[in-house]
């Protein structure tokens, strides 16, 4: 079966003269609608859409916004069919029939034939991540020889129980490989990730230093990890792939170990019968039992290259450096009155968020917090930056269940002083509650916490199951409203 690699997550399966197209992002970047931090697809690409064939279906595999890009989607023939599965939230699917498409909704399990390919969509594993939980995996077949094993694309979730369990049954054949998706995201010293802790040992000066990482861990992680969730996929061979995008920490480039290539070359030299291959955008694969081949380049996309070769060098020298990125507001700097306005819709979301957090794994946390102290201790302070008034502190009170004000004190003494807490200007989480920015857009980069429990218990863990597309679709999706205005208005 031939597969056309076209960066992060996308892939042109099948007949290269009508594909199908597979969350396909069709433009260097994605987010310029709405935020003035869009984020890069990497490794950077070329991309003539005037040579792309018109392809036989379009798979969307969720919402977030690297696999869900209407821009990408305004490139495409009308005509052409519009592939989610049963769990893809109404309001994306609307605005993309609003684009004059026909959206075909695959129940999960169900074969439908699309140009030269069977797609078959699966649901995630059940210990999946909530905010990932909306997932469709997808399984290729060639339609003209299905019983030879396909590609199953795990794609930013765990393997399915469903899958899994038909290809044990001999319903499905066994897969020839499997897309597995290195999203680690991992930062180097002086960069604070999305998920990292001010509070950890790992840390120095609370600004994001942290110890080595090795790239072998990832590959654990990724490789042995899907091998060892079944052993359906013991002599499938791997596509390293996700994990394809640039998000804005200008001065560092793309994060290390997201050069899939090289981190598959590595696991090719340890593993033995089994092809591990990392593709860059354009390649194009011949997928079957027997490996994975690179045969040609598709004619209108691929890797540019000097682009690629300035960001690698702009990372190099930004490790050589031992600098540090700050803390960064993403909505342009307002006036006082934008300001106060800001924080009168971040206390209108309060409640709400209050009792997201009393009914979660964080809340039985911050009571454990509370109970084991020696002196009366409020466990979590939202603190939001300002430019033309003093900061704001919000404390959780859990007697109370809600946030109260509190004096605002010094980042340093607030990490002293409150084992759980968050900082980010107020403009840009006013921003996430009025939908003009999503949750994924500030963490990181806008938003830095701490905490004192585990990594997926955290505040920001909270913030992703709270303010994502999951829970709050009414809010999180008003951002594709901007993209459409934006195409009405002929802006790219």
């Amino acid at each position: 079966m031939q597969l056309g690699f076209l960066g992060h997550n996308g892939f042109a399966v099948g007949d290269q003269s009508a594909p199908v197209l597979i969350d396909a992002i069709l433009l260097p970047r994605y987010g310029e609608e709405y935020t003035s931090s869009p984020v890069e697809i990497y490794p950077p690409r070329t991309i003539s859409l005037d040579l792309m064939p018109v392809p036989s279906a379009v798979v969307i595999s969720h919402e977030h916004s690297d696999h869900y890009h209407l821009p990408s989607l305004d490139k495409i023939d009308r005509a052409v069919p519009i592939v989610v599965g049963p769990l893809m939230i109404d309001r994306a699917v609307e605005c993309v029939e609003a684009l004059g498409f026909t959206v075909h909704r695959l129940a999960f399990g169900e074969t439908r034939r699309y140009g030269s390919v069977l797609i078959t969509l699966f649901p995630p594993g059940a210990d999946t991540v909530l905010w990932e939980s909306r997932v469709s995996q997808v399984y290729v077949r060639d339609a003209e020889d299905p019983e030879i094993g396909g590609l199953y694309l795990g794609i930013d979730a765990l393997i399915s129980d469903e899958f899994v369990a038909q290809v044990e049954d001999g319903a499905l054949p066994r897969p020839a490989a499997v897309a597995v998706s290195n999203n680690a995201q991992i930062t180097p010293p002086g960069v604070f990730g999305s998920l990292d802790n001010l509070r950890s040992a790992e840390m120095s000066e609370h600004l994001g230093r942290r110890a080595a990482f090795a790239g072998l861990e990832i590959l654990q992680g990724i490789i042995a990890g899907t091998i060892d969730q079944s052993s359906v996929f013991r002599g499938s061979h791997f596509l390293v792939c996700g994990g394809g995008f640039l998000k804005d920490y200008e001065q560092m480039g793309p994060f290390p170990f997201s050069e899939q290539k090289e981190l598959a070359s590595l696991a090719s030299d340890l593993m033995r019968w089994v092809d591990v291959f990392g593709p860059e955008p354009g390649d194009v694969l011949d997928v079957g039992p027997e490996g994975i081949r690179r045969t040609g380049r598709l004619p209108w996309l691929g890797t540019d290259r000097p682009r690629f070769a300035e960001l690698r060098s702009r990372r190099d020298a930004f490790l050589d450096s031992g600098d540090v990125i700050p803390l960064r507001r993403i909505i342009a700097t307002q006036t006082a009155e934008e300001e106060e306005s800001a924080l009168r819709d971040i206390e209108k979301e309060l409640t709400y968020l209050a009792r997201v957090i009393l009914l979660s794994p964080l809340g039985q946390d911050l009571i454990e917090a509370t109970r084991s102290a020696d002196r009366d201790v409020t466990p979590l302070v939202l603190k939001l930056l300002r430019s033309h008034s003093e900061d704001v502190s919000l404390a959780f009170d859990l007697g109370r269940g809600a946030f109260v004000p509190v004096r605002d004190v010094p980042l340093a003494e607030a990490l002293e002083t409150y084992p759980y807490g968050m900082v980010v200007h107020a403009s840009d989480f006013a921003g996430v509650l009025r939908g003009s920015l999503q949750i994924w857009d500030v963490v990181g980069i806008a938003l830095h916490s701490w905490y004192a429990n585990e990594t997926f218990g955290s505040p920001v863990a909270l913030l992703f199951d709270a303010l994502g597309e999951q829970a709050r679709p009414d809010i999180s999706c008003r951002v594709y409203d901007l993209q459409l205005d934006a195409i009405a208005k002929g802006i790219e």
